[in-house]
C-alpha cells in the first residue's frame, strides 16, 4: 500500500497536462502546473539534460522527481521542512524499490519493497541499535541489534532466519 502511495506521487509515472512553458533566446524551457493536491511543479532540466520536476508544497516541503538518476534510473527526493530527507529509488517500470529516511537527529530508516508485496527495513537509530523488521502477507518478524551487541528477535521464525542471512555482516554469527 505505502508504495502504490508513493508511486502516484511520481510526477514522470502520470500524465502532465495544463502546462505554462516559458523559452527563452538560449533554447532553455521552463514549464509550471499545479498538481491535483495544488501543489506548484515547475519542469526543467539538469545539467546533463535530464527532465527534473520541482515541486513546492504548501507545508513547505520540496520534491525533486528526476527522470533519471546517476543510474539511469527514476527517482524521487523530498526534503521536508523538519530537515528530514527522504529518497525513493525506482526500478527502469517506475516501480518504487527502496526508500530511505534521513532524519534530523540523525536515524536512518531504509526500507526495500520487492514485487511480492514484502518489505524489509533496517533502521539505525543514533541510541537503541539497529532494528531490522521484515513483512510479508501474514507474518511479521523483528531482529533488535541491541548498542551493547544482544540481540531480540521476534515473530515469523521463518522471516527471522531470511533477516538474519540478509544482514549477516551486522549480526555477525550473533543468532
Amino acid at each position: 500500500m505505502l508504495a502504490e502511495t508513493i508511486e502516484s506521487r511520481f510526477i514522470f509515472k502520470k500524465e502532465i497536462s495544463n502546462l505554462s512553458v516559458i523559452d527563452d533566446g538560449e533554447g532553455h524551457r521552463l514549464a509550471f502546473t499545479v498538481s491535483d493536491s495544488g501543489n506548484n511543479v515547475i519542469f526543467t532540466k539538469d545539467i546533463e539534460g535530464i527532465d527534473v520536476a520541482i515541486e513546492h508544497c504548501a507545508d513547505g516541503t520540496k520534491v525533486f522527481h528526476m527522470e533519471k538518476d546517476s543510474k539511469g534510473l527514476p527517482a524521487m527526493h523530498e526534503f521536508k521542512p523538519d530537515g528530514t530527507e527522504l529518497i525513493y529509488l525506482f526500478d527502469g517500470e517506475k516501480r518504487l524499490e527502496k526508500m530511505v529516511e534521513m532524519k534530523i537527529n540523525g536515524d536512518k530508516v531504509t526500507t526495500w519493497f520487492s514485487s511480492k508485496g514484502e518489505t524489509i527495513t533496517q533502521e539505525q537509530r543514533q541510541q537503541g541499535g539497529i532494528l531490522f523488521r521484515m513483512q510479508s502477507f501474514d507474518r511479521e518478524a523483528l531482529v533488535w541489534l541491541h548498542a551493547d551487541g544482544s540481540i531480540d528477535a521476534h515473530g515469523s521464525e521463518l522471516l527471522i532466519n531470511h533477516l538474519t542471512n540478509v544482514f549477516a555482516k551486522f549480526l555477525d554469527g550473533a543468532m
